[in-house]
């Protein structure tokens, strides 16, 4: 039995559940005592955690467009990139379509134009709420 399929069994037991035939157990079942429902959750906290795998740069890439989001969504900015929405912001790029260009998001768009100095709080602010409800074309 591996350690999934204990965790398995504990967590059904803690939660009144027969882990074998997935019924509820009976309100008497020393399985519903506060004080064994307690212990069972407290010893899968105990229990190791699984290692989390770094993911390379492409397999973020792919989750984000699997997630319908754009390629670069979430992730670092480049100073080629920033210094590329600088560049287009200058000349007269819209939002949505620099945003397109460096498969960001609009509001990340403005975020870096904000950070930049080229716009300030306000405008920054103003143009997310244009671009919150503002269909991708």
């Amino acid at each position: 039995m591996d350690q999934q399929q204990v965790a398995s069994i504990v967590y059904g037991l803690a939660n009144g559940i027969d882990p074998i035939t997935g019924e509820i157990l009976p309100a008497q079942s020393p399985y519903n005592h506060p004080d064994v429902i307690r212990a069972l959750f407290q010893s899968l906290q105990w229990q190791p955690k699984p290692k989390k795998v770094k993911k390379t740069l492409a397999q973020k890439q792919q989750d984000n467009l699997d997630k319908g989001l754009p390629e670069n969504y979430g992730l670092p900015w480049s100073e080629e990139d920033i210094k590329q929405v600088l560049e287009q912001y200058k000349g007269n790029v819209e939002i949505d379509k620099i945003a397109v260009n460096l498969a960001r998001k609009p509001g990340s768009i403005i975020a870096v134009l904000n950070k930049q100095g080229v716009i300030n709080d306000l405008q920054a602010q103003q143009l997310n709420q244009a671009y919150r409800y503002h269909a991708p074309r």
